[in-house]
């Protein structure tokens, strides 16, 4: 990673751009230098062959018109002595094209050496890798052509020189390039030292570290950028101190305004069955007779309510986080169903069911989860209670991302998805937004406090949970559950 993050800095970038640029240019004029230099010393090495060829073949031309062989062979041996020497091999020929003598600094050359055509008038050059082929006329102005002579000539001393050539080259051209680099890290690190040091402020503010200060670098559209950078920074930490001040007093208020709110509905909810229970009292009292068995049984039913309530509330204000174990969500949703289809018979509600098989495990509260799903159901039988209808019960796992919901719940991770739908009367749009609030219900004999625990608990488990509802077509409940 710290590689990565050196290899995409700007500084990396520029010091490398200007060490390709030296390095290319280096190479570029150093191809050209040494390819003018080939050419200057081949053009050297064949001049040299042909000023020797022209000196050996005046020295021969007597030796030849006197047919003395030892003579021309000792001249051309004695140009091959020397490890200056340039020839490498010699061959004489009459007139014919016969050879005459032949001589050779070294046997194997003779394996390598073309076969000799007539070239009359002027001279003949021929190459290849090792060797220059040299062939020059012997004329005598009286006699005209009376042989030919043909030497070797080593490019050796070309390869040689060549090779020192680009041994210096590379020398040369490793040093621009070492100096090259080197000049642009110092200006990569003198032209970005003032933005590097921005960025190191820019990071520390990102961190928390509101209000500091960078020092003051570089000369104009920098030097003020550092400067605008500070007067942001002090801005910033007096308005992140102003809103945090402000944030506190809300949260205050918001604290005394949701206990305002708790107070006022539990009142509300417990206003009406003490009213029942005061009336029953007061009757008693006015006709001093003794409570009936009906009147026992309102009063009891009157209690229990207000029990009821009382638990829902404390179940919701002194939620805890509950110890989670393997649950099997369609076992429990089989749990669901099993209590509730009496009531669902009764109302002459029919069930569907889709649960996925095999469904993986999570990890989760089996008893809160049971009463989450189990309001969801109660919910949806109550709203298909007067005509009866289709409840569908739907579950599936799914490996993709899910969507921000509730709490804290984790992205990229696998899920188990719930799915129930019912056909019952809906729920109008403008209540869709408080479904979830403490004490919010439709029902004459509801607490409102149900879909508000379900909330709590499927927000516990890091879950999610979205309502869709068409009024008089029915209402979709899902539930993400994360494994």
């Amino acid at each position: 990673m710290r590689l990565i993050k050196i290899f995409d800095s700007i500084a990396f970038r520029i010091s490398f751009s200007i060490a390709v640029i030296v390095a290319s240019t280096a190479v570029a004029v150093g191809w050209i230098i040494m390819r003018e230099e080939r050419k200057m010393l081949e053009l050297e090495l064949r001049s040299k062959g042909k000023y020797l060829t022209e000196i050996m073949s005046r020295r021969l031309v007597e030796p030849i018109l006197y047919e003395e062989r030892y003579e021309i062979f000792s001249l051309l041996q004695a140009s091959m002595k020397g490890k200056e020497s340039l020839v490498v091999y010699g061959e004489v020929y009459d007139k014919n094209g016969e050879v005459v003598v032949t001589a050779y600094k070294d046997e194997k050359l003779h394996k390598i050496i073309p076969l000799f055509e007539n070239s009359i008038g002027s001279v003949d050059v021929r190459e290849d890798n090792l060797l220059y082929h040299i062939t020059l006329p012997i004329n005598v102005e009286a006699l005209g052509t009376i042989g030919f002579l043909r030497l070797g000539i080593t490019k050796e001393p070309l390869y040689t020189t060549l090779k020192t050539v680009k041994q210096k080259f590379y020398l040369l051209s490793g040093g621009i390039i070492f100096i090259g680099i080197m000049i642009g890290l110092w200006m990569a690190r003198k032209i970005l030292r003032p933005i590097l040091i921005l960025n190191k402020g820019v990071r520390m503010v990102g961190e928390g570290e509101l209000g500091i200060e960078v020092p003051v670098v570089g000369e104009g559209e920098i030097k003020e950028l550092a400067l605008s950078f500070n007067r942001m920074s002090k801005k910033l930490k007096e308005l992140i101190n102003e809103t945090r001040a402000a944030q506190e007093n809300l949260v205050r208020t918001e604290k005394l305004y949701a206990v305002g709110e708790f107070s006022a509905g539990v009142a509300h909810e417990i206003k009406n069955p003490l009213t029942s229970i005061k009336m029953l009292i007061q009757t008693v009292k006015q006709k001093k007779q003794a409570l009936s068995s009906k009147d026992i049984e309102i009063l009891e039913e009157e209690i229990n309510r207000i029990d009821r309530i009382v638990k829902d509330f404390l179940a919701f204000a002194r939620h805890e986080k509950t110890e989670k174990a393997d649950v099997n969500i369609n076992n429990l949703l089989e749990e669901v169903i099993a209590i509730t289809r009496p009531k669902m018979e009764q109302s002459a509600i029919s069930i569907k069911q889709k649960f996925s098989q095999p469904l993986p495990i999570i990890k989760g509260s089996h008893d809160a989860l049971k009463q989450a799903f189990l309001n969801i159901v109660l919910n949806a039988i109550q709203a298909m209670d007067s005509g009866g209808g289709t409840l569908e019960i739907v579950t599936s796992y799914e490996s993709g991302v899910m969507s921000q919901g509730l709490g804290n719940m984790p992205h990229n991770t696998p899920k188990v998805s719930v799915i129930i739908k019912d056909t019952g009367i809906g729920i109008p749009e403008k209540n869709l937004k408080k479904i979830f609030d403490p004490f919010f219900t439709t029902k004459e004999d509801g607490t409102g406090m149900g879909l508000a625990l379900t909330y709590n608990i499927i927000n516990d488990h890091s879950g999610r949970i979205d309502i869709d509802s068409t009024p008089f077509m029915g209402t979709t409940v899902r539930v993400e559950l994360p494994l």
